[in-house]
C-alpha cells in the first residue's frame, strides 16, 4: 500500500473519531449542561478510547466551542438557502417565509434551542460567546426584515424583541420537548406533516389572513 492511501486512511479515521466525539458531546452538553458534562462519559458514549478528547480538542472548553460551531455550521446552510430563496418577495411575505422556515429549522435542530435555553440562563463566558457568534447575527437579520415590514404597516404591532422571542420560543419548544409532546399530545415531532402544520399555525397567528 502506498504512503498516500495510508495517510488518507488515517485521516479518515481521525475525522470519523472527531465526528463521533462531536455527536456525543452535543447530546451530553444539551442534556445535562456544560458543568455536569464529563469528558470521560462523552468518550464512552462515543465509543472511543479514553484520552481522545484531549488529543483532538485539548480541553473541555475547546470541545464545547467545536461542538457549537459544528451544530450551527450544519444549520447555517439551511438558513442561508432560506434567505436566498426569499430574497425577491415583499417584506411581509419574506417575514412569514422566515417564520415558517424557522419552525422547520427548529424541528431539524432541536439541540440549538436546548443549548440556548441552558446557556441563556447563565452569566458566564459561554452565553457571551454564543450571543456574539450566533444569536446576535441571527437577531439582527430577522430584525431587518421586521423593520422593513413595519415600515409598510405590515408587521405585528409589537416591539421586535417581543416578536423575536415569540417566534423563537413558539417555533422551537414543541421540538425541544419532543418526549413530552409525544406523551401529552400524541404527536411525533419528526413527522413532516406535523412540522408543516406547526409552521402554518405560527405564521397564521402572527400574520392573520396572509399566505406564504
Amino acid at each position: 500500500m502506498s504512503a498516500l492511501p495510508q495517510r488518507e486512511l488515517v485521516q479518515d479515521r481521525a475525522l470519523a473519531t472527531r465526528e463521533k466525539l462531536l455527536t456525543a458531546a452535543l447530546r451530553c452538553f444539551t442534556t445535562v449542561g456544560y458543568e455536569a458534562a464529563s469528558t470521560r462519559q462523552i468518550e464512552a458514549d462515543a465509543g472511543v478510547n479514553r484520552g481522545l478528547i484531549g488529543y483532538h480538542f485539548k480541553t473541555k472548553e475547546a470541545l464545547w466551542k467545536a461542538t457549537v460551531e459544528w451544530l450551527f455550521g450544519r444549520a447555517a446552510q439551511e438558513l442561508g438557502d432560506t434567505e436566498r430563496h426569499a430574497g425577491n418577495v415583499d417584506p411581509v411575505a419574506r417575514l412569514r417565509y422566515f417564520v415558517r422556515a424557522f419552525v422547520r429549522f427548529s424541528a431539524r435542530f432541536p439541540e440549538i434551542n436546548r443549548l440556548m435555553v441552558q446557556e441563556g440562563m447563565m452569566e458566564d463566558w459561554r452565553v457571551d460567546w454564543l450571543v456574539k457568534h450566533y444569536a446576535r447575527p441571527w437577531y439582527q437579520r430577522m430584525q431587518a426584515l421586521f423593520e422593513q415590514a413595519r415600515a409598510r404597516n405590515l408587521a405585528p404591532a409589537m416591539d421586535f424583541a417581543n416578536f423575536y422571542y415569540i417566534v423563537t420560543g413558539s417555533a422551537a419548544l414543541m421540538f425541544s420537548m419532543a418526549s413530552e409532546a409525544k406523551r401529552l399530545a400524541g404527536i411525533d415531532t419528526s413527522d413532516e406533516a406535523i412540522i408543516d402544520r406547526h409552521a402554518d399555525a405560527l405564521a397564521q397567528l402572527l400574520f392573520p389572513g396572509g399566505t406564504s
